[in-house]
């Protein structure tokens, strides 16, 4: 499935999106409207009315990301699942918002787990992200020269900031790994591939911006016009154009950047093969990294020491049950015996008896026939 066909199935996390967004839309524009009838209601000097002006603008901007960094941030979770998902080329669950906190919380235990190892995977990218500014790289143990890395990786900020997304839709493919070792392969073939995966960045951030200038343009010019009109100060109107637009952007274009990247990521990730020796490197480049790095091999440990603890209890058991099976037989043969035994006493005692009667009916008859032979001498006799 293309990107821009997984970016239209999950188009209901765009809408959740943008309704949140229009929702700290609404409060951001509160604060700026009462900044503005507290400048111009109040006798204040002009440097005090841009100050005034300036801090309303950086509190809506905070509350704005506040807001949706707490609650976008499960959308946004959830929207990772199902693109993970599409990309393997299964359907879009009918219900996927449900379906995606399944999936996660199958995966990553709940939203706070999740959260958490996002942040260690985003650090450990920023750490790397320095290293590779400077120009180093796996292959090379010296720096290459020149600025035009720095200003590729500017203008690939973009998708480069769904790096921890593509480190987590991994995690979520390889589910047959334990999550801080699919996140470390994550990171390693993400250095490894540097060169190819800035390329694609760099080409996703380009149109990412230049669709942002021109809804900005779209939004700013009509208003801008009708303020020059009536002679109002474009100033209002402008802040109004830039969280108009910054609430489309992290509704729509933001979500097809992160289906666009993290798809190209895994195919990325697909054809790659780690080299063992690049994990000892990376663990110098970022502290983090050997953290990670660290908490899998703890995790590694301890699943084999409970496969042993499970194996070994196996055996006990199946020595137990072959102990048991072993005295059942042991008691059934005997019962058997003394089934036979008591069965075999009654027909014993009348073979006795048949004897004995044998015995006693020879006997008479042997006294009759020495009866008979004695009448017969007397009789000869007379």
């Amino acid at each position: 499935m293309s990107p821009f066909n997984i970016y239209r199935k999950t188009m209901i996390f765009s809408w959740m999106k943008l309704g949140l967004g229009l929702l700290t839309f609404v409060a951001c524009l509160a604060i700026g409207f009462v900044a503005y009838l507290t400048i111009t209601n109040m006798a204040f000097e002009l440097m005090t009315s841009i100050a005034i002006g300036c801090s309303a603008f950086l509190i809506a901007v905070a509350v704005y990301f506040l807001i949706m960094a707490k609650l976008g941030y499960s959308i946004e979770m959830g929207h990772l699942a199902i693109i993970e998902r599409a990309d393997r080329g299964e359907d879009v669950p009918s219900n996927p918002v449900e379906f995606s906190k399944t999936v996660v919380a199958e995966r990553f235990g709940n939203s706070r787990k999740f959260y958490k190892q996002s942040r260690d995977v985003q650090l450990a990218y920023r750490q790397m992200a320095r290293v590779l500014g400077r120009g180093f790289s796996l292959d090379k143990d010296t720096p290459e020269l020149g600025m035009g890395r720095w200003l590729k990786m500017m203008l690939s900020h973009s998708a480069l900031s769904c790096v921890n997304e593509c480190c987590l839709a991994y995690a979520l493919r390889r589910s047959d790994y334990e999550v801080n070792a699919a996140c470390v392969d994550a990171l390693t073939i993400l250095v490894q591939d540097w060169r190819s995966f800035n390329g694609k960045a760099l080409s996703i951030s380009l149109v990412h911006v230049l669709v942002c200038l021109l809804t900005f343009a779209l939004f700013f010019v009509p208003g801008f016009l009708v303020f020059k009109d009536m002679g109002l100060n474009m100033v209002p109107w402008l802040g109004v154009a830039f969280f108009l637009t910054l609430t489309v952007k992290v509704a729509f274009y933001d979500s097809f950047v992160l289906s666009r990247t993290v798809c190209a990521f895994l195919e990325m990730a697909g054809a790659s093969k780690i080299e063992a020796r690049n994990y000892a490197k990376l663990d110098k480049w970022s502290k983090e990294y050997a953290k990670l790095r660290g908490s899998a091999e703890k995790a590694a440990e301890k699943a084999e020491d409970e496969a042993d603890r499970a194996e070994r209890a196996a055996r006990k058991a199946a020595s137990k049950t072959a102990k048991s099976e072993a005295e059942n037989a042991e008691a059934v043969v005997a019962d058997a015996e003394a089934v036979e035994r008591s069965d075999s006493s009654p027909a014993e005692a009348d073979d006795g008896k048949a004897a004995k009667a044998s015995e006693a009916s020879s006997e008479a008859s042997e006294g009759n026939v020495q009866g008979g032979d004695d009448a017969d001498a007397s009789a000869e006799q007379a």
